[in-house]
Order: structure tokens, then C-alpha cells, then sequence
């Protein structure tokens, strides 16, 4: 470049004839043009390598599992300086981001210096650049929902929402990104769980369950007496504030009275009939509960499926809403995120037993009976990709009876009792250990679980680091949810 600027200046130097008008007439656009040519390629080079760099920023950002948006910026900035060659890029910033749960857009600014369009005025040689990177479904996913509806997610945050609110709110949404394409690609089944599962009452005369007929006892004869003394008392107890636990959640209820020890009498009244028994007797129905299969360690797996689930007649329901199997209907399952339910009234409260929910969710993504309407497994894990979705709010309080198959409270002494702890703890872990070598990709989610067992055992169920997520708040619980969502799309550049 320096040799062809030298002739072009010795040739305008030179006076002589024709040549030097010739000469002086076209080397100045003859070095422009050599000039142009050099900042065009210039140019052509930064702007490929600032697409570059956009389109590997924006394929970042859509396969991380982070939803907030100085979150995605900052990851943005730290891909971008990471790829940026000084040379062909002086300087890059960021234009604009727009993120949403399906797409990442990101716009991209840049320049180089520029080395002769300074001559006219052009100091630098900006450049724009733009990604749309999408989320999308690949082939067959089916998804089992395994979710703690336990009497402790009635507890809220410090924002006064309900953890069972904050739940419904993050599954619907999880439930409405998957099944954003009505092309049947991807089924989802519901699992709401505490001390049983529900598995509905249509299921009563499946092979797979042990549930007798529903009956009426017999009532007492009834009796009558004919009394003419009643107790009455001088002095009552006086009634007082107390507190118990439930479920981890701890509430205060009256108690005391009665009458005082040695101020109960008996007086003489008049003559009045007494009687007991009587009535119609006690209704014993089936609600769709199950405990858990007895033999061995059936209770762990899917495997001899001709060994039935004990099914409970009971005189009013004691188990929470039916699970939902797989299915591709939104409005149903919507409907069935939004009715999970915690209690019913004061009677029931359930407490926690964790690997109800798991194996009720293995049974939902089980080829084999009970259901049997799911895809085989696929050794890769592809066709179909099974996933299961855990989620739980604290841990194990209740542990499995081998008499009747039933999931009951702790109980004998305190080594007797953290000793049944530890072997629910290493059921639930069996569960997660069986469902993972069916190679069924495992999500645990922890939702403000203080305890570092109950974080410990959440951790030892999902498939890896990256499938655990500790949600300490309602927000974080979304945004645990849109991260699995997003880890289940492939990530692709529409534009």
C-alpha cells in the first residue's frame, strides 16, 4: 500500500505532458477505490464475526436454564468476551434482549476503526447483527408431575403466598409451555402425593389391586337403663394455649379443662332413661386410596406386575385428588393442576411419604401395568424420553408397615425411630436409583427445605448437579419450573 500511494504521489509530481494531466486526473479515485476496497473487506470480516458471536451468545442463553434477564445479560457479556477476536472487532455491546420462556432474542452492535473512509468523515465502520434462538420439542417426551400436596404446603412465604399456590401456579405454567404444540408430541401425567396416593375409583376392579367390596358393620343391639344419679363437678380445669406439629408445620390449639381431680360427685336427679347402641351402623367405602405392595421389596420398582396394591375402605376419604395418567389434553390437566388440594377439612392433614409419589410417577411412565399406557423404555432415552418431575417441601414423616402395607407415623424410642427414618430415606433413594437405570431422567426440586437431609436425599435423586434445583421462595419455584421446561426443548436458530 505504501509503494502504490508513493507512484500515485511521484506520478501527480510529475509536470510533463499528457502524463502528469492523465496521471493527476485519476490517482486520487484510484486510491479511494483501493481504499474503499480495503475498509469494505474490513468491514465484511467484522460483520460475520459479530454474527458469530451473536448467534453463539443467543444458543447460550436459550440452553441455560436462568430466567432472569440481568442474569441472561451478564451470561451474554461473558460469551461474548470470551469469543471476541480484538482484530476483526474493536468493540461489541449489546442492543436489546428479549427472552421468553420459547425464544431469546438478542440484537448486537459493533464496529472497527475505519483506516480511509476517515477521509470522508467516516471514522469508524459500525455493524448490527440479530439471533432468534428457539426452544422447541424434539420427538416423543412423556413426563410424570410427582408433587408434594402434603398438609406443609399450607405454609407461605414471606409475600403471604401459599407454597401450595405458588405450586399450582409454577405447574400450570410448566404444563402450558410443553404442550404449546397441539401435535401430541409430548404427554404429561400428575402425581399428587402425601401419605398415599389417590389412583381413582375406576381402576377398582383392575388385576394390579386388592380392594374389597364396600359394606355397612352391623350396629350394637341397642340398650337402655333407667338411672336416677348424674356426676356433676365442683371445679373445672382451667383451659390453656398448647402446640403441636403437623406435618412440619407447627400450630396452636386449646387445651386443659375437665373437671379438677377431686371435685367430681355424684347427685341424686330424677329417675331418666340412659341408652347406647342403636343407629345404622358403620359405612366402609373405597376412595381410590393405595398403600404400598408388600412382598420383598416390590414396594421399590415396577418389576412382577401381577403383584397387587392394597387398596383401603375407610369411613371417609383419607387420600387427596386421583393422579392423571398420560395425556396431550392442557384443559385437563390444567384443571387437575389447579384442583391438588391439601386437606380435607380439619379431619385429614396428610403428612409426607415420599416414595408413594415415586412410584406411582415410575408407574405413569411404566410400559407395564398398572397403566401399561406408556412407550417402552429406549436405553438412550430418546425415543420416547421418559422425565420425572419431583418435587417435595420437606421430608419423609412417615415410614412403610410391612404387615399391611399402610405408611404410618415413626414410633418406639428415639434410635428406634431415626433408624426407620434412615430406611425411608434409603427407600426413597431405591426408587430414584431404579427409575434412573430405566435411564428416566429424574428433576428433583426442593421448595423451601431447610433441612439438609431432605436437601441431601433431593439431590441423591436427580440425574445430576444440574437436575436439582433449590427453590427457597415462590419465585425461585418459577422459575425452577420454566428452567426444566427449557431443559426439555432443543435449542435451534430460526433467524
Amino acid at each position: 500500500m505504501r509503494r502504490l500511494l508513493s507512484t500515485i504521489a511521484d506520478l501527480y509530481r510529475n509536470k510533463s505532458g499528457n502524463f502528469a494531466i492523465i496521471a493527476g486526473a485519476v490517482s486520487v479515485p484510484l486510491a479511494l477505490a483501493v481504499g474503499l476496497s480495503v475498509d469494505y473487506s474490513r468491514y465484511q470480516s467484522s460483520h460475520a464475526h459479530l454474527q458469530e458471536l451473536n448467534d453463539i451468545a443467543a444458543l447460550a442463553l436459550a440452553s441455560s436454564k436462568e430466567q432472569n434477564k440481568k442474569k441472561l445479560t451478564e451470561l451474554a457479556e461473558l460469551t461474548i468476551d470470551r469469543n471476541r477476536d480484538p482484530s476483526r472487532l474493536d468493540q461489541v455491546e449489546i442492543e436489546s434482549l428479549e427472552a421468553t420462556s420459547d425464544e431469546i432474542d438478542l440484537r448486537l452492535k459493533g464496529d472497527i476503526p475505519a483506516t480511509f473512509m476517515g477521509i470522508a468523515g467516516y471514522d469508524r465502520l459500525p455493524s448490527r447483527t440479530s439471533t432468534l434462538a428457539e426452544r422447541a420439542i424434539r420427538g416423543n417426551v412423556e413426563v410424570a408431575l410427582v408433587l408434594d400436596n402434603t398438609w406443609s404446603m399450607s405454609e407461605a412465604d414471606p409475600k403471604g403466598i401459599t407454597k401450595i399456590g405458588a405450586l399450582k401456579t409454577a405447574a400450570g405454567n410448566l404444563v402450558k409451555e410443553l404442550l404449546s404444540d397441539a401435535d401430541g408430541a409430548v404427554r404429561i401425567g400428575l402425581v399428587p402425593y402425601a401419605d398415599y396416593v389417590n389412583v381413582g375409583t375406576k381402576y377398582r376392579n383392575a388385576p394390579w389391586l386388592d380392594v374389597g367390596d364396600d359394606y355397612v358393620t352391623d350396629p350394637k343391639p341397642k340398650t337402655c337403663t333407667t338411672k336416677t344419679t348424674k356426676t356433676v363437678c365442683d371445679k373445672q380445669k382451667p383451659t390453656t394455649t398448647c402446640e403441636r406439629v403437623v406435618d412440619g408445620v407447627k400450630e396452636t390449639y386449646n387445651c386443659g379443662g375437665g373437671c379438677e381431680a377431686g371435685y367430681s360427685r355424684e347427685v341424686t336427679v330424677a329417675p331418666y332413661e340412659s341408652c347406647s347402641g342403636g343407629g345404622n351402623g358403620t359405612a366402609y367405602k373405597w376412595y381410590g386410596c393405595v398403600g404400598s405392595r408388600m412382598p420383598s421389596d416390590y414396594r421399590l420398582h415396577d418389576k412382577f406386575p401381577t403383584s397387587r396394591y392394597p387398596g383401603y375402605l375407610e369411613t371417609g376419604i383419607k387420600c387427596l385428588n386421583p393422579l392423571t395418567t398420560l395425556t396431550s389434553n392442557k384443559a385437563d390437566l390444567l384443571s387437575a393442576v389447579d384442583g391438588m388440594i391439601i386437606n380435607r377439612g380439619t379431619s385429614y392433614r396428610p403428612n409426607t411419604y415420599i416414595p408413594a409419589g415415586l412410584v406411582w410417577g415410575l408407574n405413569v411412565l411404566s410400559p407395564t401395568e398398572p397403566f401399561a399406557d406408556s412407550d417402552d423404555y429406549d436405553p438412550a432415552n430418546l425415543k420416547p424420553r421418559k422425565v420425572a418431575v419431583l418435587m417435595t417441601d420437606g421430608e419423609n414423616t412417615l415410614r412403610f408397615n410391612t404387615a399391611n402395607g399402610r405408611h404410618v407415623a415413626f414410633n418406639g424410642s428415639a434410635a428406634n425411630q431415626l433408624n426407620q427414618f434412615k430406611q425411608v430415606n434409603a427407600d426413597t433413594l431405591s426408587i430414584c436409583t431404579y427409575m434412573k437405570a430405566q435411564n428416566i431422567e429424574i428433576y428433583s426440586v426442593a421448595f423451601m427445605v431447610d433441612d439438609a437431609d431432605a436437601k441431601a436425599l433431593m439431590q441423591g435423586c436427580a440425574t445430576d448437579s444440574a437436575h436439582y434445583f433449590d427453590a427457597s421462595d415462590s419465585d425461585s419455584l418459577l422459575a425452577a419450573f420454566s428452567g426444566i421446561s427449557s431443559s426439555l426443548r432443543v435449542v435451534r436458530l430460526a433467524r
